[in-house]
């Protein structure tokens, strides 16, 4: 700005001294030229005054006559205040330098900006899809603690402890009721047939018993021979002796047996039966379950309401 306020103020001095050298010279000019008067055709010899013939002792040259020597000065003090000096050089530079650093700088903001509010934008949308996600696990696992399926049997006493050990895998409730059953005086008085499983003990009862418990069997020494069950029906325990032998437990046998602490003169016949009801049961667990259960009865599903 002050070299700007500096070239207008010579423009200035330029102009007016212009206007003021121009005036000089005219009046000069008027002062030197004669006036002749020309009447008609006549012609007039005029003699050159003296002071024109005299020669001049200090020559001056026309511009130093036409021109004072105060605007010659301020001419070329115009021409040099018009020229920008070194300082203002490196000043505008510097002013230049100045506004580029401060273009790079606002831009390097909107670019750190525009990243912050990207990163806020997906660190938001990043938080509502784990919500959503925890919303939807927490609503799925209240359905599944209000409601609970569950699928119970009902066992004859001697079968549940002979597989109970089978049923350790799924968390179930064992309630004992007892049963009675109307049978005639002639069925009363018959003696019942029972069929005991034995298996030999190989000289080792005590091995032989915990690898049968460790299968899932429960037994017992019964005569010098180990006992893994009783059953009411000789097919029950032909089964019995297949699921021994797929254990691994061979050379197992059937003895028949009577038994008539159950025979009596009346028609009343209590039975002990085991009440088993599993909980937190699906699809998958039914199936086994099933698998197990299925010579003894059926298993009866209770699903949500």
């Amino acid at each position: 700005m002050k070299w700007l306020f500096a070239v207008l103020v010579a423009l200035n001095i330029i102009v007016f001294g212009g206007m003021v050298a121009s005036r000089v010279a005219e009046k000069q000019k008027t002062v030197v030229e004669p006036t002749v008067p020309i009447v008609g055709n006549m012609q007039h010899e005029l003699s050159v005054p003296e002071v024109l013939n005299k020669p001049s002792e200090s020559p001056v040259s026309a511009s130093d006559s036409s021109v004072p020597d105060w605007i010659t000065s301020t001419e070329t003090s115009a021409k040099v205040a018009s020229e920008p000096s070194d300082d203002e050089k490196a000043l505008a530079e510097r002013e230049r330098k100045a506004k580029e650093e401060q273009l790079v700088k606002e831009k390097k903001e909107r670019e750190e900006k525009e990243k912050r509010e990207k990163e806020t934008a997906l660190a938001k949308e990043q938080a509502e899809r784990k919500e959503q996600k925890d919303s939807k696990e927490t609503a799925a696992a209240n359905d599944s603690r209000q409601c609970t399926a569950s699928a119970s049997i009902t066992l004859d006493e001697d079968d549940y402890h002979r597989i109970k050990g089978l049923l350790k895998n799924w968390p179930h409730v064992a309630a004992r009721k007892v049963e009675k059953r109307a049978h005639s005086a002639k069925n009363g008085n018959q003696a019942q047939k029972t069929y005991r499983v034995l298996l030999s003990s190989g000289g080792d009862a005590v091995a032989q018993l915990n690898n049968l418990s460790d299968k899932g069997f429960s037994a017992t020494i019964y005569e010098g021979d180990i006992s893994v069950g009783v059953t009411r029906s000789k097919s029950a325990a032909q089964v019995l002796i297949s699921r021994l032998a797929t254990a691994g437990f061979g050379g197992a046998r059937i003895q028949e047996q009577e038994d008539r602490s159950n025979a009596r003169v009346d028609s009343g016949l209590s039975v002990a039966k085991m009440q088993i009801t599993f909980v937190s049961v699906d699809d998958k667990s039914a199936k086994e379950i099933e698998s197990v259960l299925e010579r003894y009865g059926k298993l009866n599903r209770k699903g949500c309401k």
